[in-house]
């Protein structure tokens, strides 16, 4: 029920169309960021899988996915792993495809809660669904998008919301037919938490949430005894054996160790929900954090009058407050001895993203439903929507820019990989076991996985023209900076460095080819950022200065003569020679 329509009906319209706008090309900035800073090889957590089946294991036995990782039980991630590197020839591909899915899904649910639970319609249904599109894809969580491994991180956050939407439909629907059972929504809610909890450690957080929601809301007995049961199991089974002194068994590292004061508790929560939006200081982020729970404990009270009359999304959104701000505050406990800085990872965004997600919608509701000043309040919340909108369209720039150069590093890894040339400087920045990495690589080249997947490996050894058609060095420009050897016994050879630019399609090359005596002997990766080339080159856009590359060739023996050559986008590629060494 939306009740009667406000006067200002048609701005407010207008302003609903406007933020729905904002949170859909929120979605295409996030689809870009992932294409533009793909790389096909895994990142640190990510390696623990191809460590394991390079050493002989079955990635689908019960053992390895009920092997902790950390205070984790990652089951369900752990089978998206495994789809990846049995199925997908491990290119991440289908983790990160798997990521935005799962982002999309969690935007279809709120947005049919919204509707269907909550009886929202026309502008106020349009500018939710905008605000959570928004919060659900906005790039400051860059980390969740381009790491395949992260979907351990975005799947119980849509889990944790089924899970809720599931003991309301249940508990709904045994209000109007109290005469059915309505087991479904019951089994569902349930599997869904122990879908969370076994996706990441903070789905154990679940089960009081859910037990104290099934007590308030007076469920049948059956109902709350289902919910007590399980976690008591779930969370039994989930700790037998964790063995999680294992990771204190450091002098350095004791339990002691670890506890904080509160005021460094208030510090780690201040970043972790303000500070890395807000680009300054430790003190302004504990201003605005408290600052803004001042204003909230204000404008919140028609808010309790909105969940008060038993509006069922109300109730889910107040849940999911609850989760995600339980899940903050035993973060910030678990890490705050590690350093405030830590808080403003990007990863932990997704989290302050959809707290502030579920105060906002709670707050248009309030707004919106309010008898008093409906005329204006609903309308100014809207406008302070569209300035954030503006605000994070202006920053949005700067976690693109960190998504890209760490494409960047993991694709100039890929190439030392492909090269058999193993950079320990350049691999640390994929892997935390470099010296692991030659018999990974053997393991990935032997099953054609992840960099070994595509053509690029047998292309080495070929003469150029049988792979690239050449085309005039007038279509590119570049330079060779530097060229450093790498003395590693499992993999010597040369690191060279230098930047590169398409001059025919104004953009930075898609890959660097090296030959040796017109034969193909290196790669390399462009992407490196390089405000520097735009300075030179006044073709050169200062947005598009990520011209910057790293290859990898053999030592050349005897007299050689090496090339350099951009490979240029276009059906077929070319290759243009823009530096001799």
């Amino acid at each position: 029920m939306t009740g009667p329509e406000p006067e200002t009906s048609r701005a407010s319209s207008i302003l609903s169309y406007a933020i729905l706008l904002g949170g859909i090309l929120t979605i295409g900035v996030a689809l870009y960021m992932v294409v533009v800073s793909y790389s096909s090889l895994p990142y640190w957590d990510g390696w623990m899988e191809v460590e394991y089946a390079a050493s002989g294991g079955n990635v689908l036995s019960p053992a390895w996915l009920w092997e902790r990782d950390n205070e984790h039980r990652l089951i369900l991630p752990k089978l998206f792993l495994a789809a990846d590197l049995r199925l997908f020839q491990g290119r991440q591909i289908f983790l990160l495809a798997s990521i935005l899915g799962i982002q999309l899904l969690h935007l279809a649910l709120l947005s049919w809660s919204m509707r269907v639970l909550g009886g929202w319609r026309g502008a106020l249904w349009r500018t939710g669904t905008g605000l959570a599109a928004f919060c659900l894809f906005y790039p400051s969580q860059w980390t969740n998008f381009v790491v395949g491994f992260q979907v351990c991180f975005v799947l119980p956050q849509l889990l944790a919301t089924v899970s809720f939407v599931g003991l309301l439909l249940y508990w709904n629907k045994s209000q109007q037919h109290p005469e059915k059972l309505w087991l479904t929504f019951l089994v569902l809610s349930i599997l869904a938490a122990v879908g969370a909890a076994y996706s990441l450690a903070s789905g154990n957080l679940l089960w009081p949430i859910l037990i104290l929601a099934a007590l308030y809301l007076r469920l049948r007995r059956a109902a709350v005894l289902s919910y007590a049961i399980t976690a008591v199991v779930s969370t039994g089974l989930y700790f037998y054996r964790l063995n999680l002194s294992s990771r204190w068994d450091q002098p350095s590292n004791t339990i002691a160790s670890r506890l904080v004061s509160p005021l460094t508790l208030l510090n780690y929560l201040a970043k972790y929900f303000i500070g890395s939006s807000t680009h300054r200081g430790m003190h302004a982020a504990e201003f605005i954090l408290l600052s803004g729970l001042a204003i909230g404990v204000i404008v919140l009270f028609p808010a309790l009058a909105y969940i008060r009359k038993l509006r069922v999304f109300g109730i889910q959104l107040v849940l999911m407050m609850m989760f995600w701000g339980a899940t903050a505050m035993v973060m910030a406990a678990g890490r705050a001895h590690l350093g405030i800085g830590q808080a403003t990872e990007p990863r932990y965004q997704t989290i302050a993203l959809l707290f502030w997600c579920s105060v906002g919608l709670l707050l248009l509701g309030a707004t919106f439903f309010a008898r008093e000043r409906r005329r204006y309040g609903f309308l100014v919340a809207q406008f302070c929507l569209l300035v954030i909108f503006v605000r994070g369209a202006a920053t949005a720039s700067q976690p693109i820019g960190k998504a890209r150069q760490h494409g960047f590093a993991l694709n100039a890894a890929g190439a030392s990989l492909l090269t058999g040339v193993y950079d320990p400087a350049q691999l640390k920045q994929a892997t935390p076991t470099v010296d692991k990495t030659p018999w990974e690589a053997r393991y990935l080249k032997a099953n054609r996985l992840s960099v070994f997947a595509g053509t690029v490996p047998s292309e080495l050894g070929k003469p150029l023209e049988d792979v690239f058609p050449v085309t005039s060095s007038g279509d590119c420009t570049g330079a060779l900076e530097s060229v450093a050897p790498i003395v590693e016994p499992s993999g010597p050879g040369l690191r060279v460095t230098g930047w590169a630019w398409d001059v025919k399609h104004q953009r930075p090359p898609s890959a660097i080819v090296v030959t040796t005596n017109r034969i193909i002997t290196g790669v390399g990766a462009v992407g490196g950022w390089r405000p520097d080339v735009a300075a030179m080159q006044p073709g050169i856009s200062i947005s598009k200065s990520y011209a910057g590359y790293i290859a990898y060739l053999p030592e050349p023996e005897g007299i050689s003569i090496v090339n350099l050559y951009a490979i240029l986008r276009g059906s077929p590629p070319t290759a243009c020679r823009f530096a001799t060494k």
